[in-house]
C-alpha cells in the first residue's frame, strides 16, 4: 500500500455487503453511477493523539465512506440502502472486536476502526442521493515512518 486512504479503500473492498453490488471502492472520487463508492478523507481536529520520546506516535485518520444510490419515493430502495450503512458499521464494529484491520504501510499498524456516524443523505436529487457515513482509523507510527 502506498497510502493510509489506499489501505483503507483496500480494506472496505473485503466488506462482505459490496459483494451484493459487485462493486468497488475508489478514492476521493464519486461517479454519477448508482451503485458507486468511494472513500474520501476528511477534517480530522487532531491527527496526533499521542506522541512518544522516541517521536513515534498514536494517530488517527478520518475518513468518509460515500455512494451514490438511487433514491426517491420507493421506500423499499431507501431502506435497502439505510440496511445497507447499518450493516457496514456493523461489519467495522466486527472487524475492530476481532482484530481485523487495514494493513498499512511498514512502520504502522493499525488498533481500531469505528463509524463515527450512523449513513446518512448528504446530497440528493429527485432520482439519485450521495450517502455517507463518517469513519475512523486509529493507529501506531514508529519514529522515523513517513506520513
Amino acid at each position: 500500500m502506498s497510502s493510509v486512504i489506499e489501505s483503507v479503500r483496500a480494506f472496505i473492498n473485503t466488506c462482505p455487503y459490496l459483494d451484493e453490488w459487485d462493486a468497488l471502492v475508489g478514492v476521493t472520487y464519486l461517479p454519477e453511477d448508482t451503485k458507486t463508492y468511494a472513500v474520501e478523507a476528511s477534517i480530522t481536529d487532531k491527527p496526533v493523539v499521542k506522541r512518544y520520546l522516541d517521536g513515534s506516535a498514536v494517530k488517527r485518520f478520518n475518513f468518509t465512506f460515500v455512494s451514490r444510490e438511487y433514491f426517491g419515493a420507493d421506500n423499499v430502495e431507501n431502506m435497502d440502502v439505510a440496511e445497507f450503512y447499518e450493516h457496514f458499521s456493523e461489519w467495522l464494529e466486527e472487524c475492530d472486536r476481532k482484530g481485523l484491520l487495514p494493513d498499512l504501510l511498514e512502520g504502522k499498524e493499525a488498533r481500531h476502526i469505528e463509524a463515527l456516524t450512523n449513513g446518512y443523505v448528504f446530497d440528493q436529487t429527485e432520482t439519485k442521493a450521495q450517502y455517507q457515513i463518517q469513519c475512523r482509523l486509529t493507529y501506531y507510527q514508529k519514529a522515523g515512518g513517513s506520513n
